[in-house]
């Protein structure tokens, strides 16, 4: 929703950005996964959103996150 490169210094985020990369690494060495873009929609420095969608379409709640891994 936000970019920020701030988002990358948050501590709990430091852990899942290491697995998500040790994983993706991992699955294009093994041929299942094509590199990333080098320039994605949106921007790299994305920060999350969630919203709570009611069934008529009314959004109830959002929140949007302060760091990478903000959830």
């Amino acid at each position: 929703m936000e970019r920020s490169p701030r988002a990358l210094l948050g501590p709990r985020a430091w852990g899942p950005i290491v697995r998500a990369v040790l994983s993706g690494v991992r699955e294009v060495v093994r041929g299942r996964e094509h590199l990333p873009a080098t320039s994605p929609h949106g921007g790299r420095l994305g920060l999350p959103a969630d919203f709570l969608v009611a069934a008529d379409g009314r959004v109830l709640a959002v929140k949007y996150g302060e760091h990478a891994y903000d959830r």
